[in-house]
């Protein structure tokens, strides 16, 4: 998205609708006016990221204060998690198709915007619709439609690294 702007106007035409808008208008979608999207940007502009103590200004752990758990988890993120998700906003601004339909019978979903990690620990329910309860659910899920093969270690120690963010 190039701004503020653009990014409410998406939002609200299409990011909890899945683009569908059959299925925006049955939950009651409207159309914004340009004041009204100028006024979500500029509520969202005010809005900052909570105090991450543990990252450093690139948003990477400090040694000295991270846990070796978080420590491991932050290099199990970067193997599996950085490309969509890179520091230190932990959001690349993209699109993108996770093509769960892959796992499952019915619609395919198509692109969903990346969501900024920062913070991620006081946001649940997760996904842009709130299908994973917890971060291990979210772990849970993108082990698996990224076939990961994370081991349970692996998925307590990247869980560990996301509450630091």
């Amino acid at each position: 998205m190039r701004s503020l702007e653009d990014f409410s106007e998406v939002e609200a035409k299409t990011a909890y609708f899945d683009g569908d808008p059959v299925i925006a208008l049955k939950k009651g979608a409207r159309r914004f006016t340009r004041e009204e999207i100028a006024a979500m940007a500029a509520m969202q502009n005010m809005i900052a990221f909570p105090p991450a103590p543990k990252l450093d200004i690139q948003g990477r752990l400090n040694q000295k204060k991270a846990t070796e758990s978080e420590l491991r988890g932050e290099k199990v993120f970067t193997m599996a998690c950085a490309s969509c998700h890179p520091a230190p906003y932990y959001t690349d601004n993209l699109a993108h198709d996770l093509q769960v339909e892959r796992f499952y019978d019915g619609r395919a979903e198509g692109m969903i915007k990346t969501f900024a990690l920062r913070g991620i620990k006081d946001s649940p329910p997760y996904m842009h619709d709130g299908r994973c309860l917890t971060l291990e659910d979210t772990v849970e899920f993108f082990n698996m439609i990224q076939e990961l093969r994370l081991s349970a270690q692996q998925k307590t120690d990247l869980v560990a690294f996301m509450r630091t963010l």
